[in-house]
């Protein structure tokens, strides 16, 4: 049970993570592991907050940057990890992307967060990668994360 489950008393389990074939390479057992430990209202709650921080930053991009809404979109599509529980979510794209830069399986998050505040993902490795998700793909596979 996570977080939430324990503070909240929350049964009911994480949803079942569905990974792509492409993405499959990317997943270790720990991170499915991770994943199981989790009840519904913390997946919840990661998407809620995921989400919060999308809609800020394309705020932030169209106020502050004077991006239009679709460029304040994109830009936040290959600046931000985007994640998905099915393989439906996983297809759905509003931009053309390559494979690379499709949305990662939701299992990764703990693993994508720990990376973050570790330093291994920086906006200097961003700055040359054609997206967020393409940079974590490519750590990934490099055995870095």
């Amino acid at each position: 049970m996570g977080i939430f489950g324990k503070i909240f008393g929350s049964k009911q389990p994480a949803p079942p993570c569905a990974i792509h074939p492409s993405d499959k390479s990317l997943v270790r057992n720990e991170d499915v592991v991770w994943w199981d430990s989790l009840s519904l209202d913390d997946c919840m709650a990661f998407e809620q907050q995921d989400n919060v921080a999308i809609v800020a930053a394309i705020q932030h991009f169209i106020e502050e940057d004077g991006l239009t809404e679709e460029d304040a979109a994109r830009k936040v599509r290959t600046n931000f990890p985007f994640y998905y529980w099915s393989l439906e979510q996983r297809d759905e794209e509003h931009f053309p992307l390559s494979n690379s830069d499709a949305k990662l399986p939701y299992v990764l998050k703990d693993r994508i967060n720990r990376a973050l505040m570790g330093g291994k993902i920086d906006s200097h490795a961003l700055d040359h990668a054609s997206s967020f998700n393409a940079l974590v793909r490519e750590l990934i596979q490099s055995g870095s994360v």
